[in-house]
């Protein structure tokens, strides 16, 4: 998300070789815009690098609408800082496997090659910095990967991370925002990673998060979280089936009784349970233990988010989350976003997609962070910012938002003229 010339929250304004980006954005648009898509096209490729591959059912995820792409591939692109360097990944990819990849970096505003792939009349073509190939060496080395190590669907980045990390420094860096600091969540009900564990082995995190929730008006006095020794059954051995396979992972389960989230972890020949505890006061002020689960989801989305904001001070991620106002009362949401807007101290970059129309304030968002996302006539999906309109600083966005000024918003027609007790 690049900048304008706007001098509004010049905190939010970071640049790294000369090349300016913003700390936070926010993207509009009615419902079926394609605001999710843009969210679900980065957990794809996230995905698609961790596992190393790019996806076999390429064609279903095609746009449908427009004839040409039917027979184009898909292509996907991210430019990103990395290490105070910026990076730019590309891949072009179809049910046949990668057709093309690229991974550049930003050097004194001069584009850098790291790698090139281009899969052309049955042959793989690879490349790597400029005359990486004078050395014989490294000629040898490029054709074994053409011929015999690089798979048809398979990708260039996993694999030199995996394997040659050492003779491609850059590569790592990479590789590491896609899968660490790029944190991604999507609109369902799910915790995006163990919060129990973290908050269990993280104590700043805990005390944080019992300062804040505290003043949220949810009714919930306080979290701990609650550790026991699992002991093994038959109806609970693939928890340890799976600690025994991968003892560093952590495992999880969420009880279809009460809905709370457990997480595991192997310490030694002992598997440990953790989960969170919401604490109330009673009517006597003594205070009541209630399982997360029992709390409602809205409660739950704002536990969930305490990690992300907590990270957001401590940590450099990139935090791109979908329907950040989903299940939270308007006037929580609007304190929190403020809350990270106002702040500094922090560095990393929050990028949402909401409905929320009171976010639309120039106290919270300079004009170049508000994005609107918008179909065309084909069913194309556009994004557009607010700073390609000439809007004074004092102008309420978000009225002229609701009015359709800006474009965004759902254009419904009559609704009065359905006839309700019709039958067909």
């Amino acid at each position: 998300m690049f900048t304008n010339k706007s001098k509004q929250h010049s905190h939010h304004k970071k640049c790294i070789n000369d090349i300016s980006y913003l700390r936070m954005a926010a993207l509009y648009g009615a419902n079926g815009a394609g605001k999710s898509n843009f969210i679900k096209v980065l957990r794809l490729l996230t995905n698609c690098i961790k596992a190393g591959k790019v996806v076999s059912y390429a064609d279903d995820l095609k746009f449908k609408l427009d004839d040409e792409c039917k027979t184009d591939p898909i292509s996907i692109g991210v430019e990103f800082v990395a290490d105070n360097t910026v990076f730019f990944y590309t891949v072009s990819f179809d049910k046949t496997g990668v057709l093309y990849e690229y991974l550049s970096k930003d050097s004194a505003n001069n584009e850098k090659r790291i790698f090139e792939r281009e899969f052309d009349n049955g042959k793989e073509d690879i490349s790597f910095y400029d005359n990486y190939a004078d050395d014989p060496k490294n000629q040898m080395f490029i054709e074994m990967l053409s011929e015999k190590f690089v798979g048809r669907n398979e990708l260039l980045l996993s694999i030199l991370n995996d394997k040659y990390a050492n003779d491609f420094t850059e590569v790592p860096v990479a590789y590491n925002w896609f899968t660490e600091t790029l944190v991604i969540v999507q609109n369902n009900n799910e915790y995006s990673f163990p919060i129990a564990h973290v908050m269990e082995s993280d104590k700043g995190l805990l005390n944080y998060a019992n300062k804040l929730i505290g003043r949220l008006s949810t009714g919930v006095n306080g979290l701990s979280v609650s550790t026991y020794k699992l002991e093994k059954n038959e109806e609970n051995s693939f928890i340890f089936d799976r600690l025994d396979k991968d003892p560093e992972t952590v495992g999880e389960t969420r009880s279809g009784l009460t809905g709370d989230f457990t997480n595991y972890i192997k310490e030694g020949d002992k598997v440990i349970a953790k989960k969170i505890t919401s604490s109330h006061l009673d009517n006597n002020g003594n205070q009541v233990d209630f399982g997360l689960g029992l709390e409602s989801e809205g409660t739950q989305r704002l536990v969930d988010f305490i990690p992300l904001i907590y990270g957001m001070i401590k940590e450099n991620h990139v935090y791109v989350i979908d329907e950040i106002e989903r299940s939270i009362h308007p006037i929580i949401i609007k304190e929190l976003i403020t809350l990270i807007s106002k702040n500094e101290e922090i560095n990393s970059q929050i990028i949402f997609s909401t409905h929320e129309s009171c976010l639309l304030d120039q106290e919270i968002l300079r004009t170049d962070e508000i994005w609107f996302a918008q179909k065309d006539n084909g069913g194309a999906t556009r994004l557009y910012s607010l700073s390609d309109y000439n809007v004074h600083k004092t102008a309420n966005i978000e009225n002229g938002y609701l009015n359709g000024r800006y474009g965004g918003i759902p254009f419904l027609s009559n609704l009065t003229d359905i006839h309700w007790s019709d039958e067909e």
